[in-house]
């Protein structure tokens, strides 16, 4: 890296508790996040910030627990994580107008496994977004454990999906990425990584098992964030720094069960200095991307959702011959490991 302005942390992004259909209080999930050496926790409970005026938004050791809720329109489509509010929203808006009205209120809004397809169990049909109309969210889930588990779902292959939950995610789908690359030509929009956990238990017989566990899903996919400052102690002040880096894009996704992504740059060199991902910079000469992998992977560099580029490496250095809206992808073990956030140059 250039200097040390940045300072990263890890979290999860979209975990349910017993305020809702999880299976586990706050508490012990924060505790659960704390020995998984996760730096925060956004909780998003259905249609309730019940835990907010429990007064459970707080560090709990090390980890920050930051409440947020999950919002869903009269079909139960189009969830939407608000965070960042300090009452609900009327329960009879539409997609678009919670969207809009989390944005007024200064919230930071991400949309919710937005290109879900679920068909193996009827009981938990799929729950797309399909407000594209809305204006005003800050985040879109580009990959979200539970759906993408739930895609590959089969009755033949159910019980090896259960038991071992995290080999068989390769990436974020196709369909969302594509959608982000296009919306991200547009405007500034923040791609993160969820869990959507709540540790549900499979009963078939004299069979019990807990499909994704909270140990488990916090040792998949995670959220990298970059602080301009290390991360406060003060609660208040934590959830602005967490806010304002997901806002600002200043984030990239992993998969912690292909390694420890901690350390993964993407980031510019011009002239003038350097620009970091979240950034618009105008095309000029002598402008070179740079990518430092803390493993060797499998690297795409990417331009307008397209892949312009591949190399195996740890370290990737190209000079920039025309504008477009950059990210990179590393791959190990033909499964995807980290996606960053766009650098726009314009």
């Amino acid at each position: 890296m250039p200097d040390d302005r940045w300072y990263e942390i890890v979290g999860v992004i979209h975990i349910h508790s017993s305020y809702s259909d999880g299976t586990k209080t706050i508490e012990e999930i924060a505790g659960i996040g704390e020995s998984a050496d996760l730096d925060f926790l956004m909780f998003t409970d259905h249609m309730t910030l019940q835990p907010l005026r429990d007064g459970l938004e707080r560090f709990y050791g090390r980890t920050a627990a930051i409440i947020g809720y999950e919002i869903e329109d009269a079909k139960d489509e189009n969830h939407y994580l608000a965070f960042g509010l300090d009452k609900e929203l009327p329960a009879s808006l539409t997609a678009q107008e919670y969207v809009a009205e989390v944005r007024r209120s200064g919230g930071l809004g991400i949309i919710a496994h937005p290109d879900e397809i679920r068909n193996a169990i009827p009981k938990y049909p799929s729950y797309p977004w399909n407000a594209w109309d809305a204006r005003g969210f800050d985040a879109i889930e580009i990959w979200n454990h539970m759906s993408a588990w739930m895609e590959l779902l089969r009755k033949v292959n159910m019980l090896k999906m259960i038991v071992t939950p995290r080999r068989h995610l390769r990436g974020p789908t196709g369909r969302v990425l594509k959608k982000w690359d296009q919306l991200s030509q547009e405007y500034s929009l923040a791609g993160v990584g969820s869990a959507d956990v709540h540790a549900h238990a499979y009963r078939k017989g004299p069979l019990r098992v807990t499909i994704f566990p909270y140990k488990v899903q916090f040792r998949s996919i995670r959220t990298h964030l970059m602080l301009s400052q290390p991360l406060s102690n003060d609660i208040k002040i934590a959830k602005k720094q967490i806010i304002d880096a997901i806002r600002g894009c200043r984030v990239f996704v992993s998969n912690f069960r292909w390694g420890d992504a901690r350390g993964f740059q993407f980031y510019g060199q011009s002239s003038g200095g350097a620009f970091f991902q979240g950034d618009r910079v105008k095309f000029s000469d002598n402008l070179r991307l740079k990518i430092s992998s803390p493993q060797r992977a499998h690297m795409k560099l990417i331009r307008n959702g397209e892949s312009i580029m591949e190399l195996q490496g740890a370290r990737f250095e190209v000079p920039l011959i025309e504008s477009g809206v950059y990210r990179v992808e590393l791959h190990r073990k033909g499964r995807g490991w980290i996606y960053s956030n766009h650098i726009a140059v314009i």
